[in-house]
């Protein structure tokens, strides 16, 4: 980033953080790179407190150990997940990178039309997409895609097991359906 860029608040995607062990340091520090809002619940303070990472929001069902200075925390009483998404939508994020194994198509597609999300776990990065998506990859590169019983029409890919595609050459794949508006589609992250 330059010296001149200007950061708006909240321009850059927060990070919700529910499994801290769902990833790797390296990935984690590439997430940290650009000083993202971090959001946890009450039982990641230890974890990332102990690795010396600074968090701004937690959420807890209980009392919060003020661990860090400058920290915001907000109650909750249900679902972990939903309370922090829809308070970064209430505060007007536009994005959130989410560590976690919560990985389906139904937890989130409420959401989806107000923010844009991504899942990350165990190496893969799952995004949410319309159809018509396209995308440039290399030949033999393979993508997890959760239809949810859609059917779907591909160029550039072929199937190769349930919801496991590869790239059949160098070049773009297109993705088309018609029945939902969201699918929801897996990479490695490399």
């Amino acid at each position: 980033m330059s010296s001149h860029h200007i950061v708006r608040e909240n321009q850059e995607p927060a990070l919700l953080i529910e499994d801290l062990f769902l990833i790797d340091e390296e990935d984690l520090g590439q997430l940290l790179e650009w000083s993202p809002t971090i959001v946890i619940e009450n039982n990641m303070v230890d974890p990332l407190d102990a690795r010396g990472y600074k968090f701004d929001i937690v959420f807890a069902q209980t009392q919060a150990n003020q661990a860090q200075e400058n920290l915001k925390i907000i109650p909750y009483i249900d679902n972990f997940l939903q309370s922090a998404i829809g308070y970064l939508i209430k505060h007007q994020y536009k994005a959130v990178n989410i560590i976690t194994d919560q990985i389906s198509l139904a937890h989130y597609q409420h959401y989806l039309d107000l923010i844009n999300v991504v899942l990350l776990a165990k190496g893969v990065r799952y995004y949410f997409v319309t159809t018509g998506f396209t995308k440039w990859k290399t030949e033999g590169e393979q993508l997890k895609i959760d239809s949810q019983s859609e059917e779907i029409t591909t160029e550039g890919l072929r199937k190769i097991g349930d919801d496991l595609y590869e790239t059949v050459a160098d070049g773009l794949f297109t993705l088309r359906f018609s029945k939902s508006k969201y699918i929801l589609i897996g990479e490695t992250i490399s």
